[in-house]
């Protein structure tokens, strides 16, 4: 593991500081303006190609919503050419240097997914997100070799409960809002050896009270503030890259 759970990572959502939210300019920004990675949303066309997609569908031309998963890739790339595979997106992030968090809007991508990862020595970097708890500790414990968190809906009422289930499944950590990640559950996760990740959020106080708490990674729109308030020594050097040629 090449880090652990005393390190923090700014995560750059989809479409931060205004960009496309699935496109590569918006990795691009969040590694310009301090993020340590980046958020991911991958869908699956209906050949079977993993692409960026956030709501998980493209629009058309006259405004409309064209699903992914019904179409194949190249029905999609007709109406939204700049429609890109997961790929693309993961050799970009690994060239900033970037951990990611991957949401998978199809729990069957998961086996791809891994493949992809794995090829591009990326398996240590990516973490899965948007799995409720039960079905993301099902997961966990049938793919060791993935690090997939389960989200937290409310403050738990037995810390020490969920802690333990979390551990005993083999998930990676816990993500939740910010409000419910509380001083008691993150020294708890933190003693376990679990990850911990929020929610998004743009406010200068909460991203600071996070980033006071431990939170390992913190996703905002705006990476620039939370990069700021990161002690010295956990600022991030960003990886510059030319803006042309990217599309």
């Amino acid at each position: 593991m090449p880090y652990t759970t005393a390190d923090i990572f700014i995560l750059s959502a989809a479409g931060c500081m205004g960009t496309d939210r699935d496109g590569l300019d918006s990795i691009l920004a969040g590694n310009e303006e301090g993020a340590k990675g980046c958020c991911l949303s991958v869908d699956m066309t209906s050949d079977g190609i993993a692409v960026l997609s956030s709501d998980g569908y493209v629009l058309a031309p006259n405004g409309g919503a064209v699903a992914v998963c019904d179409h194949t890739y190249t029905e999609l790339r007709k109406v939204a050419p700049r429609l890109l595979p997961v790929g693309q997106a993961l050799d970009l992030a690994r060239a900033c240097r970037s951990k990611i968090a991957i949401t998978l809007r199809d729990p069957s991508l998961l086996p791809q997914m891994r493949m992809t990862l794995r090829q591009t020595d990326y398996l240590d970097d990516a973490v899965f997100v948007g799995l409720g708890l039960v079905e993301a500790a099902r997961l966990a414990a049938a793919n060791p070799d993935l690090h997939i968190m389960g989200e937290m809906p409310a403050v738990p009422d037995n810390i020490a409960a969920l802690v333990n289930a979390s551990q005993t499944t083999g998930l990676f950590g816990l993500r939740a809002a910010p409000a419910h990640l509380t001083p008691p559950l993150l020294r708890a996760c933190r003693a376990a050896g679990l990850f911990t990740m929020s929610l998004p959020t743009n406010d200068p106080r909460t991203l600071d009270t996070l980033i006071r708490g431990g939170v390992n990674f913190i996703e905002t729109s705006r990476p620039d503030l939370a990069a700021a308030l990161l002690p010295e020594g956990k600022k991030a050097r960003p990886q510059r890259f030319p803006m042309r040629g990217i599309d």
